[in-house]
């Protein structure tokens, strides 16, 4: 009768470490599932705030005379995306920036005139080489695509006035300047 108790007693054990095992493992399931929610909200939150902050800008914008595009306000975007003849009359009609953000490689073909050439995965380090002043500034590249990331950087950065040449250079149908020719890249 002793070792039929024992065997109760151990078996009861065994059940009680094995339940006690599941709690604990459900109980981390649980705190991680408690943790990514959390991570998540928080997410969600700065992307809230992020969102809200550009709205207030293009607001701003707007008060003070801008005309935001259609196209701005439904992408969330502080800059403008630009063809080619539009591109070439802000050229002639003043002040303008231009940026390259190809890569070497690229650029090897020619630039537009005047511009300052920062491959995009250099413009991070690379921005202070581009003054904060409100210049009107376009970016290029081959397609679009990677100055109009140029563009969400630098906006990010507290940059304005800054146009994309959507089509990239092949949108460009003003003079190319061979990079040899007077083009600025401003690495030391």
């Amino acid at each position: 009768m002793l070792w039929i108790a024992v065997g109760i007693a151990a078996l009861a054990l065994i059940l009680a470490l094995s339940a006690l095992a599941k709690v604990s493992a459900a109980a981390r399931e649980l705190e991680d599932a408690r943790m990514e929610a959390k991570r998540a909200a928080n997410a969600a939150r700065e992307e809230l705030a992020e969102q809200l902050s550009v709205t207030r800008q293009l607001l701003a914008a707007v008060a003070e005379g801008a005309q935001p595009t259609r196209e701005m306000i439904l992408e969330g975007q502080l800059w403008r995306d630009v063809d080619g003849p539009e591109a070439q009359r802000m050229l002639a009609s003043g002040e303008l920036r231009i940026v390259d953000v190809r890569s070497p490689q690229e650029t090897a073909g020619g630039i537009l005139p005047g511009a300052i050439l920062i491959p995009v995965d250099e413009l991070e380090s690379r921005k202070g080489e581009l003054p904060n002043d409100g210049k009107r500034t376009l970016l290029y590249c081959a397609g679009g695509g990677r100055s109009a990331a140029a563009c969400d950087f630098l906006t990010s950065q507290g940059y304005r006035e800054l146009y994309n040449l959507a089509g990239g250079i092949g949108a460009w149908k003003g003079p190319i300047a061979r990079e040899d020719q007077g083009s600025r890249d401003k690495r030391s």
